[in-house]
């Protein structure tokens, strides 16, 4: 945040959209994951799993109603074949006892669990249609800076309503196996922020969940290093499926690429930034 904040204070601009609607892109944002983290307490990762599919037609429906997407038949082959293979990951999980064996019995609230899936996965459908949007028609660098500054805002206040004694806890209990775990996942999460706005400037939303299905498969190869688990042969099996349906999807074009044909409405200088990187020529070179 501090940094994206530097780079808006060179820049010298005022924001070009309403601060209120990257305030609700935000809250949708943060909202929506404490949901679905939320949601395992209740109910089982295999419900979890299945039910965080629910983003997708969440997202597919608000791009053809917002962006006017023209998807085509093989779009929803391609993302029916994609949510094929988590299907197959989550049978994986079933038929080694990892999730619905011991976890299901333990659900405490299964009914409630499902809902704050639904709700959580459709908040952030609503972000990540908000996050397309914007960085294809606003800035990714203001984007950024205000999803961070706002963001940090509704999880610091939530955090310190509903989770304090929790946080407590953490740093009073844990060791430095566990502390340097909640660090790792803390970068990989502000990696993936930082990386999203930029996957999206070149495909999509929809795209973007569809890819996010084969995650299940990298946490397994990072469990597999880190703690010695034994993957089965449907996990691999299930990766080359997910990967097939991104591939028939892709194939299809970008069904929101009318985005890309709206007047731009960047800067000047952003323009000639975006020449100059594009023709591999530095800021200090072209000033020369």
């Amino acid at each position: 945040m501090v940094t994206f904040g530097v780079l808006m204070y060179r820049r010298g601009e005022r924001p070009r959209e309403a601060l209120w609607k990257y305030f609700i892109i935000a809250v949708a944002d943060v909202e929506g994951n404490f949901l679905l983290v939320l949601a395992y307490q209740y109910t089982s990762i295999t419900s979890v799993q299945l039910l965080d599919c629910f983003t997708i037609p969440i997202v597919m429906a608000l791009s053809w109603r917002l962006f006017n997407a023209r998807y085509k038949n093989v779009h929803f082959f391609g993302a029916g074949v994609a949510v094929l293979g988590l299907a197959l990951l989550v049978t994986s999980d079933a038929v080694l006892g990892r999730s619905s064996a011991g976890q299901d019995e333990e659900a405490s609230n299964p009914i409630l669990g499902d809902i704050l899936v639904m709700i959580g996965a459709s908040l952030y459908g609503i972000s990540n249609i908000g996050q397309e949007y914007m960085v294809k028609e606003r800035d990714r660098v203001e984007f950024l800076f205000f999803l961070g500054l706002f963001g940090s805002a509704v999880g610091g206040v939530q955090m310190g309503i509903f989770e304090h004694e929790g946080i407590r806890d953490l740093f009073l209990q844990a060791d430095a196996h566990i502390l340097g775990y909640f660090a790792g996942f803390n970068g990989c999460l502000f990696g993936m922020y930082v990386a999203v706005p930029i996957l999206l400037e070149v495909s999509s939303a929809t795209f973007m969940n569809l890819s996010l299905l084969t995650a299940d498969f990298y946490s397994l190869a990072a469990a597999a290093v880190l703690f010695g688990a034994k993957p089965s042969v449907l996990y691999f099996v299930a990766f080359v499926v997910i990967v097939s349906g991104l591939i028939t999807y892709n194939i299809a074009g970008d069904p929101t690429s009318s985005l890309h044909r709206r007047p731009a409405l960047r800067s000047s200088s952003e323009e000639a930034m975006s020449e100059r990187i594009l023709d591999g020529v530095g800021p200090d070179e072209q000033e020369s």
